[in-house]
């Protein structure tokens, strides 16, 4: 046994790892760092084995996954990576057969379902999880044949409970909105309409115009590949952070000249104006998880010298008032159609990113 084949199976196994541990990472920057650790042990692997098709199919899907982490143009990826794919299945077939093929489709397939529901995501990736095992075993990648099959055990789980032990499968994370399509539009007004009445929505060009002024404003909540929820933050002026809280009923719409961009070494003032989240995700550990991810977003911004004097916060559904309440905002005052006001203000912010 020589000691290619022992060191491909141990990277094998530390890709394998590597990958779970990002599984645990709220933080999307921490997750693509170790998950191109992961890559990278996955592709010296494949690399040893003389595994053409797993190397070039290794290397390709850290770019593609990076892709569907940094965008929501899902579908456009998944049909722009076809072309890659035939590419890759005629110059592996060349030197390993059409063996080189089932790795090849296993990952269209495991690319297609991951832009469906969850059932049908979880079942391809068991068949996707297979035609790799397969793959692996006539390649003598010994390894990682093992490490698939916990991945089909896992996701099997996944089928009839609904939940991964093994793979976390609930994770979560959140990454900033960097352009307000129509189609994320649409989401976020799919979500609204579970939670508020109509007086409460916004339109689409109501929700543009904000963004322009305020581009960093909105962070998408996903599991996986799914938006399933968002918040929506914004620095407002002073005058109109003063106005809301001498208010004596609510009214839910911004005019661009209350809006304004952070600036640096100056008092600023936020507006927080939904968290809003998937009924079925609605628990006290999504709260946990919205609170670290804000808390990590006003601490750093602190430390660029973005200083965040006063928050406020009108709880309109029972998950917001729950989740100020969760988050040690102060409540100030009910509304006329008791919305409930929430302040953090700069003692309070001190003490929550401290």
């Amino acid at each position: 046994m020589d000691i290619a084949f022992i060191l491909a199976q141990i990277f094998a196994i530390l890709g394998w790892l590597f990958l779970l541990y990002s599984y645990y990472k709220d933080d999307i920057q921490k997750l693509l760092r170790i998950q191109i650790l992961a890559a990278i042990f996955d592709t010296l692997s494949y690399l040893l084995l003389g595994a053409d098709a797993g190397i070039l199919i290794c290397a390709f899907e850290l770019i593609k996954s990076i892709l569907y982490y940094k965008t929501d143009k899902d579908n456009f990826i998944f049909l722009a990576t076809l072309p890659v794919y035939a590419i890759i299945a005629w110059f592996s077939c060349k030197d390993e057969g059409l063996v080189a093929l089932l790795p090849v489709i296993g990952s269209i397939i495991d690319g297609f379902v991951l832009t469906r529901n969850k059932t049908v995501a979880t079942i391809g990736s068991i068949v996707a999880s297979i035609l790799w095992i397969i793959y692996d075993i006539l390649i003598l990648a010994y390894s990682a044949a093992f490490t698939d099959s916990v991945l089909v055990f896992s996701n099997i789980f996944v089928l009839f409970l609904g939940y991964s032990r093994i793979l976390h499968i609930d994770k979560l994370h959140i990454v900033r909105c960097r352009y307000l399509s129509r189609r994320i539009c649409a989401n976020i007004i799919s979500l609204d309409r579970e939670s508020y009445a109509e007086e409460y929505l916004w339109s689409i060009d109501e929700q543009r115009d904000i963004f322009n002024i305020n581009p960093d404003s909105i962070m998408l909540i996903r599991d996986k590949k799914k938006t399933i929820g968002y918040i929506n933050y914004i620095v407002i002026t002073e005058e109109k952070y003063n106005r809301l809280k001498r208010a004596q009923v609510f009214n839910n719409k911004l005019f661009t000249a209350d809006v304004m961009q952070l600036r640096k070494h100056r008092k600023n003032y936020m507006l927080i104006e939904n968290i809003n989240v998937e009924k079925s995700y609605e628990s006290k550990k999504m709260m946990d998880f919205i609170t670290r991810r804000f808390r990590t977003y006003l601490s750093n911004k602190h430390k660029q010298g973005y200083n965040v004097h006063g928050i406020l916060s009108v709880g309109v559904s029972d998950f917001e008032k729950d989740f100020l309440k969760h988050s040690t905002f102060e409540h100030i005052k009910n509304y006329r159609n008791n919305e409930e006001l929430y302040e953090l203000n700069q003692t309070g912010i001190a003490r929550f990113i401290s």
